[in-house]
This record gives structure tokens, sequence and C-alpha cells, in this order.
């Protein structure tokens, strides 16, 4: 197995000179690339591939830089010196990725072989937090158990020894939480005890207090009531008396009573009459008044329409006077005075 090298300087110089030299350079290359085929396996194998793809990568930059160096001095063959160096670039990052993808493919393993193996561990960890004790005795008991059954061996791997300790150490934990978790819950468990006694103790003096205050209330019941009726048989016959002394009372009140109503209806009669008469002589006054008033408006009325129509004369003569002395003969005058009380003249009017 021969060891890839970097192309040298000549070998670029001469492919860069004729067409398809730098594919048939990078044929070259891939075909000794790919014919070493190191062992993923070993430390040796691993670096092997590591440094063909470093040579790769160093074949790419010398053969692109140098392709740089022709385009800056040839112009001509910019294009051709252009398209062959993507060409390289492109090949060159494709064979150096084809190469080193056994190592990627074996390191991202190995990444995820070591992760698995870790979060083990610190699922073991977490086991034993701060809030530990906060759990009940029956939750702790099942962790020491699932942990107890859990079997560390040699799927491990390098990392056995780490997770046996990581089990030794959250076990002693966890036991050392239920000793201090059970001591807790039995001290709990004789508080509630001594505090059920308590208080069946104090329910039991309330439960006798209850008892003997039935009892004296009973008692004093009993004695309010037949004092009670004592009293009401002696309110009884008293009321009674005052009861018959009301009703003579009344009976005599009622008597009376019905003297004065016989009475105060009489003069009530007589005092009705009175007032009908009075109303009928008010009512005939006012239909006198109404009736003279009514009269006196009416000749006042025509004294009023008696004295405008006067007056109304009067203006019209003098103004009939005023158009006769203006030249006008007595009929267009009274024509001109009609058109005007009548509003045919536009902003002339007569004040009466």
């Amino acid at each position: 197995m021969s060891e890839l090298q970097v192309i040298e300087q000549n070998a670029i110089v001469v492919a860069f000179q004729k067409e398809n030299g730098i594919q048939d350079l990078f044929d070259r290359m891939a075909e000794q690339a790919r014919s070493i085929v190191p062992d993923v396996t070993t430390k040796k194998g691993r670096d092997a591939i590591a440094s063909q793809a470093y040579k790769v990568s160093k074949s790419k930059t010398a053969v692109d830089n140098h392709g740089k160096d022709l385009v800056a001095g040839i112009k001509a063959q910019a294009a051709l010196i252009d398209k062959d160096r993507k060409a390289w670039r492109d090949q060159c990052d494709a064979l150096r990725d084809e190469i080193r993808k056994p190592l990627d493919d074996w390191e991202q393993a190995e990444a995820d072989r070591v992760a698995k193996h870790q979060a083990v561990i610190r699922a073991i960890h977490s086991l034993h937090d701060e809030n530990i004790l906060n759990k009940e005795s029956h939750e702790i008991k099942g962790y020491i158990f699932d942990l107890e059954n859990m079997e560390i061996n040699s799927s491990f791997e390098e990392f056995e020894q780490e997770a046996k300790i990581a089990k030794f150490e959250t076990l002693e934990k966890l036991r050392t939480a239920l000793v201090t978790r059970e001591k807790y819950e039995a001290e709990q468990a004789e508080l509630q005890r001594l505090q059920r006694e308590e208080a069946e103790r104090q329910q039991k003096e309330r439960d006798e207090a209850i008892a003997k205050a039935a009892a004296d209330k009973a008692r004093i019941d009993a004695e309010q009531k037949a004092q009670a009726e004592r009293e009401q048989a002696e309110r009884a016959a008293k009321e009674a008396q005052e009861r018959e002394a009301r009703l003579q009372a009344q009976k005599e009140a009622a008597e009376l009573r019905e003297q004065q109503l016989k009475q105060q209806a009489i003069e009530q009669a007589q005092q009705a009459e009175i007032q009908k008469q009075q109303a009928i002589e008010a009512e005939r006054k006012r239909i006198e008044a109404e009736q003279a008033a009514q009269q006196k408006a009416q000749q006042e009325a025509e004294a009023a329409r008696l004295a405008n129509e006067d007056h109304r004369k009067k203006i019209c003569n003098e103004a009939l006077g005023g158009l006769v002395n203006l030249g006008l003969d007595a009929e267009q005058a009274k024509a001109i005075l009609n058109a005007i009380n009548k509003g045919l003249v536009p902003n002339v009017t007569l004040n009466f």
C-alpha cells in the first residue's frame, strides 16, 4: 500500500498545458487515494484517513493556486482554467469527503455511544435530587428496588466502573434518605395519633358539658313551665273580669253612640237642605251675572266697531280729499283708495 502524496508543482504545470490534463491529474490522485483502505478500528488507521484527506485538500489548494497564477498571466486561457479549477475543487471536495466518510461515521458512532452511556449514568444520579425528602417512603423504596435490580455489566464498556460507582453512591444516598423519610413519617404518624387522642378527649368533655347543660335546661324549663302555667291561669281570670267590664262599657258606649248618630243625621239633613238652597241661589246669581257680562261685552264691541268705522271713514275722507286736491276727480280718488285697501298697490298702505 503506497501512501498518497501531495501533487508536485511540475505535474500541476504539465496538467494545465493540455486539454483534460487537470482531469487526468485528478483521476490519478483519486485512484491512488481510493486504493488505500486504512482500518478505522485502530488509531493508526484513523490517523491515516485524516492524513489522506488532508493531502487531498493540500493538492486541491496547490492546483487551484497555480491555476490562479496561470489565469493572471494567460488571459486567453482564463475561461478554460476557471472551469478546470472549479471542477478540480468540486471533485477534490467530493474525494476528500469520500475518503473521510469512514472516519466521520466512526466519530459520530463513537459520540453516540459515549452519549448513551453518559445519559444512563446521569439518570442514575438523578434518582436522588434535592426534592427526594419530599417524596413518600414507598416512592423512595421503588427507586431503590429499580436501581438494585439494574445490572451494570460489560455493555457499559469503558463506563462500566463509572456506572457501578454511580449506582453505589446513589443507592447509599437513597437508603439514607429512606431512613430520614421513614423517621419523619413515623414522627408525623405519632403526632397525628396524639392529636387524634386530644381531639377525642376534648370531644368527650364537650359531650359531657352538653349533656349537663341539657339536663339543667330541662329542669329549668320544667320550673319555668309550671310558673308560666300559674301565671297564665291568673292572667286568664283577670282578663275574663276585664273583658266583662269592657263588654259592658262597650254596650253603654254603643247605645250612646247610636243616639248621637241619630241626632247627627237629623242635623246633617237640615244642613244639607240649607246648603242646597244656597247653591240654587248662587247658581241663579251666577247666570244673571254671566248674562249681564255678555250683554255688556256685546254693547262695548258694537260701540268699538262703530267707532272704528267712523275713524276709518274719517281717514279715508281725508285721504280722498288729499287726492282730489292733487287734481284727481272724486271717482279716480275712490278707485285708488279701494286699490290701496285691497293691497293692489305695492308698498302703500293707509294708517288707521
